[in-house]
């Protein structure tokens, strides 16, 4: 983010003052010419040792070597980024990494025999201590394969078809320490299967039963006690036993109640 600074100031009184507290001309080119090269060399150096330590050093790791070389050389054109190594299997890719010790592996999820979610398990595994950040980089995309992805603990799930400045961004941001998926349906997806998930741990937390569920989608259809009974084939005695139990975990007083507690938790 740049910044820029103007600064305007007229009047009499500030350019004499100006005048006044200037040096003598050969006095102040000299001066001038000193901070200018000292600025060059201390801005160049700098320049130099911030290229070094920002450069995000990335494994790359595919079956196939037109693949590969193909997102080695989009690497390699950055300033900011240095593969560092390339691997076919996953063997390889397991004894790069624990050599090189990369800021990233880029990793596909079919590597012939091997499994990339498997391997990416391997490698969270291997390097513990290490801040590596495992990023998947495929060509197929299921749901389940971007769920165990996230489950393993990978860091990014990027698609192939992504153009080369959203592949960066997304690896730069990932370094950063975000965690980032490249397909926006796979968010929705994802949210999606967040909010089950959420659904599911608030259930068992207040202890209902799949069978106690159905019972209060049966209060939610206007279903009475003698019809639930009827359909379940139990007593009308055990159906208001069975809803009691129901009242007390949801800590609800009536039916209407139930139902509209189940409704805000999901379950119906």
């Amino acid at each position: 983010m740049k910044t820029e600074l103007s600064v305007a100031r007229h009047g009499l009184a500030v350019e004499v003052a100006t005048k006044l507290c200037e040096p003598e001309p050969e006095q102040e080119t000299q001066r001038e010419l000193e901070r200018e090269l000292a600025a060059e060399s201390g801005e160049g150096e700098q320049r130099e040792q911030c290229r070094e330590t920002a450069r995000i050093r990335v494994l790359v790791v595919d079956d196939y070597e037109v693949v590969r070389r193909g997102v080695c050389i989009i690497l390699n054109e950055q300033d900011d980024f240095e593969v560092v190594g390339q691997a076919a299997t996953g063997s390889d890719a397991l004894a790069l990494a624990r050599q090189l010790r990369p800021d990233i592996v880029l990793l596909d999820i079919f590597l012939g025999e091997s499994n990339g979610l498997d391997l990416a398990q391997q490698l969270l595994r291997a390097c513990p201590e290490a801040a590596m950040r495992v990023v998947i980089l495929t060509g197929h995309y299921e749901d389940e394969s971007l769920f165990h992805a996230l489950r393993v603990g990978v860091h990014g799930f990027l698609q192939k078809a992504l153009p080369a400045d959203e592949l960066l961004s997304s690896l730069r941001a990932i370094y950063r320490g975000e965690r980032v998926v490249g397909e926006p349906h796979a968010i929705t997806r994802v949210l999606n299967e967040f909010s089950r998930l959420a659904r599911e741990q608030e259930r068992l937390q207040r202890g209902l039963s799949d069978q106690e569920i159905e019972l209060v989608r049966f209060a939610a259809r206007g279903c009475t006690n003698k019809e639930i009974a009827a359909l379940k084939f139990w007593s009308e005695v055990t159906v208001k036993r069975k809803m009691q139990d129901i009242y007390r975990k949801l800590q609800v007083a009536d039916r209407a109640q139930a139902v509209a507690e189940a409704m805000r938790m999901g379950l119906i």
